[in-house]
């Protein structure tokens, strides 16, 4: 089976012959299966031991455990970074008011003190 494909303005070709890959027959397919679930089961039976063990543990032992479990096992502690003190962060500043718009007000807003104060 032959393709041709193309990409970014160049052609290529490429070639898949069927017969270079050998088929597995039905029996070593058997077997592959059947080893890969003698492993799942060494992997359950090792697992169900060792939550068996942390239940039966107390606090003590338990905290004497973890102090002492191999690297393997310990997990890696982020730390946590405090974004007050970030030197890089950019601070929010809100858009100002076209002068256009601050004059119209103004003059609104004097327009209605002039007003009020003709009332009173």
């Amino acid at each position: 089976m032959s393709t041709l494909r193309e990409g970014n303005n160049k052609k290529k070709k490429t070639v898949i012959d069927d017969h270079q890959s050998k088929p597995i027959s039905w029996q070593e397919r058997k077997c592959l299966a059947d080893q890969e679930e003698d492993a799942l089961h060494k992997d359950i039976q090792h697992l169900t031991a060792w939550t068996n063990m942390i239940e039966g543990m107390d606090d003590k032992e338990l905290r004497e455990y973890l102090e002492n479990r191999p690297e393997a096992l310990k997990t890696t502690k982020i730390p946590k970074t405090n974004c007050n003190h970030n030197p890089k962060q950019k601070k929010v500043v809100s858009k100002s008011k076209s002068s256009t718009s601050s004059g119209i007000m103004a003059s609104v807003w004097k327009f209605h003190k002039e007003e009020d104060d003709q009332q009173k």
